[in-house]
């Protein structure tokens, strides 16, 4: 589909500095089709925005949601310059976005977040690891390699450091919910490391041994305001998240410490909009960062029910210049990932789901594939607990009917 102009009789004449309040019916583009991208669209409508979605294929998610949906390449530079001369805001849904159209967009006078810097970061675990190293944020053992040979020489440095859990080698571009990666326990495995992971730069780390996966998001606006969310606690399995609870089961000193990196990331960063820092939490209550997204975060996928403020809300807000309210917990939550497994021999009965008055549905009308995130469910309660089981009975529901099909096929 070739680009048409979309009327906006708002569209900037200037430059938009970082004190501006961008309001209502000003248009916000999403480069990336996904769901994060739709539950954006959703938030922006919700509080009077326009919004317009530029991704690959007319089926995405985002393009369903968003009043306008550019079919074609988001990171088309040409494309970027001509949708940036109607639009008041640009962002990003995914690290797939090339930095060089987010500068061809804030050349023309938008607010652009996250920045070309950002995203250039955020996509790359060597930058990610080498800012949390230069900036004395608590990270773990790392190292960096260009070839077969840096790997023997990484797995030699880090597995001592690993507690007899082994190294993980992961790409340093791409890859996600466990793709691009590799655990290592013996000596000697560059060439075969190398090999498998496609002969690309690499990140290597020393395992470390959490108690606890978490995250923190921040919301920060383009003059320095900002606003930290809940601490999440996560699970994952088979590397892609399974569920998130908020609250998680911290203390006060880490709750502390896991704001205090999320905030100083935001800042050092110059973050707009959301930055989320993925972590562990360690037996002694401290917390090591490991990933950065500068978007919406999975994890926070709970806010939808269980606070004062979604994550999405909270990302329009920044963006816009709004004010950034402190998030409350309105009430315990858990969100549980629905995966294209439970697809297996038929579209799942939602039934047990929907007749709960403590869970809410939320699919994103994708094709299902195995493993691939089709939607999620929010369980709230009056107590973490009590929400965390009623999740996991209904997963465990779903599950079991997978299995009675499997049976019969």
């Amino acid at each position: 589909m070739p680009y048409m102009k979309i009327y906006n009789r708002h569209a900037p004449a200037t430059m938009i500095q970082a004190t501006d309040v961008i309001l209502p019916p000003a248009t916000i583009a999403i480069l990336g089709g996904g769901q994060l991208g739709a539950m954006l669209a959703e938030a922006a409508r919700r509080m009077g925005y326009r919004t317009v979605c530029v991704s690959a294929s007319e089926e995405d998610p985002a393009g369903r949601w968003s009043d306008h949906h550019v079919v074609g390449d988001p990171g088309d530079i040409a494309l970027i310059r001509r949708l940036a001369r109607d639009v008041q805001v640009v962002t990003v849904e995914t690290e797939g976005i090339a930095p060089e159209a987010l500068t061809a967009a804030a050349e023309l006078g938008c607010r652009v977040a996250p920045s070309a810097a950002v995203q250039q970061t955020v996509r790359d675990r060597r930058l990610e690891k080498t800012f949390f190293k230069h900036h004395n944020l608590p990270v773990g053992a790392f190292c960096i390699c260009d070839s077969a040979a840096q790997v023997d020489a990484a797995i030699a440095e880090l597995l001592p450091l690993g507690g007899g859990a082994g190294v993980v080698a992961k790409t340093a571009r791409g890859g996600y919910d466990g793709k691009g990666q590799r655990w290592i326990k013996t000596l000697h495995q560059g060439a075969a490391v190398w090999e498998a992971l496609g002969q690309v730069p690499l990140v290597l780390e020393a395992a470390i041994p959490f108690v606890a996966e978490a995250s923190v998001i921040v919301a920060r606006s383009a003059d320095g305001r900002k606003t930290a969310l809940p601490m999440f606690q996560n699970e994952h399995r088979g590397g892609i998240l399974f569920q998130t609870r908020m609250p998680g089961t911290f203390e006060q000193p880490t709750l502390e410490k896991a704001v205090a990196l999320a905030e100083a990331t935001a800042d050092k960063l110059d973050v707009v909009g959301l930055i989320t820092v993925e972590m562990f939490v360690l037996r002694d209550g401290r917390v090591l960062a490991n990933e950065l997204a500068a978007r919406p975060h999975n994890s926070g996928h709970v806010t939808l029910r269980a606070a004062s403020r979604s994550q999405f809300e909270m990302h329009i807000a920044a963006l816009c210049g709004l004010p950034l309210p402190p998030v409350q917990i309105l009430r315990p939550g858990v969100m549980t990932n629905l995966l294209g497994d439970l697809w297996a021999g038929g579209p799942p009965d939602w039934t047990q789901v929907l007749r709960d008055s403590s869970a809410t549905l939320h699919l994103y009308g994708k094709g299902p594939r195995p493993g691939r995130k089709m939607g999620h469910m929010i369980h709230t309660a009056a107590d973490i607990n009590t929400a965390k089981a009623m999740a996991d009975r209904a997963f465990g529901l779903l599950n079991d009917a997978v299995a009675r099909r499997n049976m019969l096929a």
